[in-house]
């Protein structure tokens, strides 16, 4: 709501900006800020990474003239931190990789763009190599899916798997990996899994086309290697925890896509990076809710701007939390999550004011979390459902429950820790799967009810 003092307080927004700007560089005049001197080390080292050709930005930010011709754009996006997308809140968790830029630096980028974008005199410095394209280095064995896909232009959401075989003679130990989808705008999230049974390899065959469709099929013996969505980079696992990838199996890659419009040829890849130790440390995770909050019954009237979820999960025993990753759709809001220590005081975790559905990171702590015995970690998830929402797909908004589809709506934070103590795994397990039998059993109930509506329309 607007109010009589709103001109004052943009004066005041305005003056601080010019302000700002001012001390960025030291000088008083705008036209003292080049790029070769002061715009190019930023663009190497808060952008570079992904605008540059083959990644997942539409244009590179590599040289002055991709640069100068966007300096409006830049600007913009920078100045309201749409850019770097970053949306962690500052001081709620510590974490790695913060592509949040300084106060400075979205100053220094205001007073280039206000003084014309000038190159300036001398040589920018070269931007960062990275090699083979892949953020981490030379990968240790790349996979890929063995046939391209099309995915159509239009229709609903489609869920593939591709199995692609493991060419090695003995089990393998990987400390980091690296997704490479190519058809960005439609792949959604891709989950990877092992599959020693040959199951997935038999379905492919009975599919005229490449893969084979569904999401979460009864694969025996399947292991888990974690996954990636949009907005994910390459995931470095903790010392000591690395992931079993088992010799000649076939590796999964578990995709959703979402049709953009246009017909797109998709063939992923990951680059995996190997470790001689094998694990010598349980990895645990969990979610609240569970099951991506099947068992929270969603259920978002039209127009409803906060809608909210949560749970919490008492821990019988110390751990290590190293990440998390938040999951919604495009309605999701806000995520928090926080610790409440025996003593009654408090370990803020996580916080994302503005969730954008093109943006799902996962979260690692600069150091780990430890949580002792007796500890509560909670989350609460918010969902915006009103016509206000700039994220929300449906105009006017429509009653939005809990599905696969990306228009549908999820819940969850996927915590990663480590137990203090080895001995600790199977009652921090067992803790956890009262929880998770809970909400199964409410899952059920939720989609009876639906199953149960669904045959009474008309």
């Amino acid at each position: 709501m607007k109010t009589p003092h709103a001109p004052i307080a943009l004066a005041c927004v305005f003056a601080l900006l010019s302000f700002s700007t001012a001390l960025a560089v030291d000088s008083t005049r705008s036209d003292a800020v080049t790029f070769n001197e002061h715009v190019a080390k930023i663009m190497h080292e808060r952008c570079s990474s992904c605008h540059r050709p083959g990644q997942a930005a539409p244009f590179s930010l590599l040289t002055y003239e991709d640069a100068a011709k966007r300096a409006q754009l830049i600007g913009a996006v920078t100045g309201t931190r749409y850019m770097p997308p970053w949306h962690a809140e500052t001081g709620y968790g510590k974490f790695k990789g913060e592509r949040r830029m300084t106060d400075r630096e979205i100053a220094t980028l205001a007073a280039w763009v206000e003084a014309g974008a000038p190159e300036g005199p001398g040589e920018a410095p070269a931007p960062p190599t990275f090699p083979s394209g892949w953020i981490l280095g030379e990968p240790d064995l790349v996979l890929s899916m063995e046939e391209p896909f099309t995915v159509p232009a239009d229709g609903p959401d489609v869920y593939r798997n591709f199995p692609a075989r493991v060419p090695t003679t003995e089990d393998k130990w990987i400390r980091a990996l690296q997704f490479q989808p190519q058809a960005r705008t439609v792949i959604h999230h891709s989950l990877f899994n092992a599959d020693t049974s040959g199951t997935a390899r038999k379905l492919d065959a009975r599919d005229d086309t490449p893969g084979y469709s569904g999401m979460g099929a009864s694969i025996p013996g399947k292991v888990s290697l974690s996954g990636w969505a949009v907005g994910g980079r390459a995931r470095v696992f903790p010392e000591g925890a690395p992931l079993r990838l088992p010799a000649a199996s076939d590796f999964l890659f578990e995709s959703h896509f979402h049709p953009s419009g246009k017909e797109e040829t998709e063939r992923s890849s990951i680059a995996l990076y190997f470790t001689d130790e094998p694990a010598s440390r349980t990895r645990l995770s969990f979610q609240l809710p569970p099951r991506f909050g099947t068992g929270a019954r969603i259920d978002i009237a039209p127009g409803d701007p906060s809608y909210t979820i949560g749970e919490s999960f008492t821990l019988p025993a110390a751990i290590e939390l190293y990440g998390l990753t938040p999951h919604a759709h495009y309605i999701g809001k806000e995520f928090k999550s926080w610790a409440e220590l025996p003593d009654g005081s408090e370990v803020p975790l996580i916080w994302i004011k503005d969730w954008d559905f093109a943006w799902q990171d996962m979260y690692v702590y600069e150091e780990p979390v430890r949580l002792p015995a007796g500890a509560t970690i909670r989350s609460s998830i918010r969902y915006d459902n009103s016509a206000e929402n700039p994220r929300n797909p449906s105009n006017p908004p429509k009653r939005v429950r809990w599905g696969r589809g990306s228009e549908d709506e999820m819940g969850s934070i996927i915590y990663m820790a480590l137990p203090a103590d080895e001995n600790d795994v199977k009652a921090i397990r067992q803790a956890y799967s009262v929880i998770s039998k809970r909400h199964a059993r409410q899952a059920k109930e939720y989609f009876r009810a639906r199953r149960a509506e669904a045959r009474a329309q008309p």
